[in-house]
């Protein structure tokens, strides 16, 4: 009794673990996506619109965009992230084109919540 009692703890300690795992995972894969969604929404409106963020710019939206992700991203990877994003942003806007829905959908983030904060 006692050895199945130990056995089942046991499982159920494993599955817990593996459990939160799972969800740490997929917050962090959570986190990663709405940082990125940002940084290609910038990246989307340089291109589409002809404009550039200077370091005052990004002074200013840097840490809205971090408090979205509640500071959980890590400066290196920030670095593969931006690089990631600035690919997938030239894609939308060269492949896809501005007029395209997904470029829409990004002007319209960056629009509503990002170029506010440069006026």
């Amino acid at each position: 009794m006692w050895k199945s009692s130990c056995v089942a703890l046991s499982s159920a300690a494993l599955l817990a673990g593996v459990t939160l795992g799972w969800t740490a995972t997929a917050g962090a894969d959570d986190m990663t996506a709405v940082w990125t969604k940002y940084e290609e929404a910038v990246r989307v409106a340089e291109l589409c619109r002809g404009m550039m963020h200077d370091a005052a710019a990004w002074a200013k939206m840097g840490p809205y965009i971090d408090g979205k992700v509640n500071h959980e991203i890590s400066g290196g990877q920030r670095l593969t992230l931006i690089e990631d994003a600035k690919t997938e942003a030239r894609k939308v806007a060269k492949l896809k084109g501005c007029d395209s829905e997904e470029a829409k959908s990004y002007l319209t983030v960056y629009d509503a919540e990002l170029a506010p904060l440069l006026k």
